[in-house]
């Protein structure tokens, strides 16, 4: 496989937007490896580079679907037939993190490429996918849960179809990977085909409702995107435009916005953070920009930002959870305004009395916020609380509070990461 992607590389920013020239030498190289290698794949699509950058499902199948007509047309411009074109092209797809959803995009890939052979006249070809675990949702934090990751997305690329699979190392988001990383990736796979079986059935989604809906709603979409690709002048002039670069970064940027808010949990970071955990090699940081190219990005990058900010300061950050009530009643919001400051790197103590603190965060039931919060906050911030915040949305109470002292209220939904970076600026 010799695996040319010019279009990819031009994402990537590793060279200039794919010339005609360009795509004319993929062509001439195929022809060439078609006389002496008559199985060698020529042209890889890969969508990996997009991926990374935030691209959604529909994104990757129409960037696949559009580059891959783009090398058809390359290798019948240098003399191929549309069937020995279409032989010497493959596709590595990554595979993220909602599982069936990422069954059902492979699935719909060979639907889509289909319909493109149809369309071009050539015979039914077994299109060869390779699947890569997707590095975007690797997280540097708690890295360990980068095995079920791992795991959970290789058992949604062979249920996809994809003949090849590669799983990721639980530690590639380290600055040092492991033998131990190395060997749990490739166990994964092996387990999952020696004990799981997953390989034995051809089509494990075949017939499966919610699954054909899927892949069919999917297909039908991208479909339609890569139409919309194609009607701009194709791969090379959407890039060219940076509309593909922008749809990307829109799309990132709604992701984002459920990340910071907690509504896509990362669990291990934003969910569950361990203050306490011992990295067995430190973070490798930010991933590089790509300047003219795409960026590439991981879910958990906020949260980490946050953690490499706290986890240096001596003592470490902490905020006081001021407790309304018995323990059975200001429980769950203590938990949540603990797991909230955790995922910031900042730690938590409980106290049912009013004592100093840079950071205080009132936790109780809402019976309790009506009777007791105005004037806990008001001891709280005579007692020398610097920032006092409220666990809860205050309703119809925000005015009082607001004037009893209350800075600002943590709840589902809100800017974690803002709030979160804010109180770092305070927290001693």
């Amino acid at each position: 496989m010799l695996a040319l992607d010019p279009i990819g590389r031009a994402a990537g920013g590793v060279a200039a937007v794919s010339s005609d020239a360009e795509l004319a030498g993929l062509g001439r190289v195929a022809r060439l490896a078609a006389e002496r290698f008559p199985s060698a794949v020529t042209a890889l699509v890969c969508t990996a580079r997009y991926h990374d950058a935030g691209a959604d499902a529909v994104d990757e199948l129409a960037i696949a679907i559009a580059t891959g007509a783009r090398y058809l047309r390359a290798l019948v411009d240098a003399g191929l037939d549309v069937d020995a074109a279409a032989a010497r092209v493959a596709v590595r797809m990554a595979v993220g993190r909602d599982t069936f959803l990422e069954l059902c995009k492979l699935r719909a890939l060979r639907v889509c490429w289909s319909k493109l052979l149809l369309a071009c006249g050539a015979a039914t070809h077994r299109l060869e996918v390779h699947a890569v675990c997707s590095s975007r949702t690797l997280a540097a934090r708690d890295p360990w849960v980068n095995m079920l990751r791992v795991t959970t997305q290789v058992f949604a690329a062979v249920l996809g179809g994809a003949d090849l699979v590669t799983p990721r190392a639980f530690d590639e988001a380290l600055a040092t990977r492991s033998p131990l990383g190395q060997r749990v990736a490739r166990n994964t796979a092996l387990v999952l085909r020696e004990e799981s079986g997953l390989g034995r059935v051809a089509d494990p989604g075949g017939g499966s409702y919610y699954l054909e809906s899927v892949t069919d709603a999917l297909a039908r979409a991208a479909w339609a995107r890569m139409r919309e690709i194609e009607a701009e002048g194709g791969m090379v002039a959407a890039l060219a435009s940076r509309k593909v670069q922008q749809r990307i970064e829109a799309s990132w940027q709604a992701q984002l916005r459920r990340i910071v808010t907690r509504r896509q949990a990362v669990l291990g970071v934003s969910e569950f953070a361990n203050l306490d955990e011992v990295l067995p090699a430190p973070p490798l940081g930010a991933a590089p920009g790509g300047g003219a190219g795409l960026s590439a990005h991981r879910d958990a990058e906020a949260f980490e930002a946050l953690r490499a900010r706290a986890d240096p300061r001596q003592p470490p950050p902490e905020a006081l959870l001021s407790t309304l009530g018995p323990f059975a009643e200001s429980r769950p919001r203590a938990g949540f305004a603990a797991g909230f400051f955790a995922a910031g790197g900042i730690r938590t103590r409980e106290s049912g009395e009013p004592e100093g603190a840079a950071i205080a965060c009132v936790c109780g039931s809402d019976e309790r916020y009506a009777a007791e919060a105005v004037e806990r906050v008001r001891a709280l911030k005579a007692a020398g609380c610097g920032r006092v915040l409220l666990a809860g949305k205050p309703g119809e109470q925000e005015r009082a509070l607001r004037e009893a002292g209350v800075d600002g209220f943590v709840f589902v939904g809100c800017d974690v990461v803002g709030v979160l970076g804010e109180l770092l600026e305070v927290a001693s």
